[in-house]
């Protein structure tokens, strides 16, 4: 195989990887994906509705549906805090990856040029 075929299929190999991981981090927290759209419209949902009784029809006291709209609005940020901590792992262990994989290659080419050395 020579020098141009083996470079293009590095680069094949290196185009797949990157849209597997793009995929990965998608899935993980760094597109909004369908389980955010769910959740969103779960949250909106429920507050419109206890809005809607609380205010509108006067079902519920006032008092007590700011009282639960607040606590659905903490549980929906407490709920984004950890979708954010779960997306950030995934970026710290894939950087982490990176580096141990750039290492290897440093250990790689500095043993090379020994060899290089060597042979002049």
């Amino acid at each position: 195989m020579n020098k141009d075929e083996h470079l293009r299929q590095e680069l094949d190999e290196f185009k797949k990887e990157k849209e597997r991981i793009r995929n990965i981090v998608g899935e993980i927290g760094g597109k909004n994906n369908k389980q955010h759209k769910v959740v969103n419209f779960i949250f909106l949902l429920l507050i419109g509705i206890l809005l809607i009784l609380g205010v509108v029809l006067r079902k519920i006291t006032p008092y007590l549906t700011l009282e639960i709209v607040t606590l659905l609005g903490i549980f929906k940020v407490i709920w984004m805090f950890y979708e954010f901590q779960r997306a950030s792992h995934f970026q710290f262990w894939i950087l982490n990856s990176l580096e141990f994989k750039l290492n290897e290659i440093e250990r790689r080419v500095k043993r090379i040029e020994g060899m290089i050395k060597e042979k002049r």
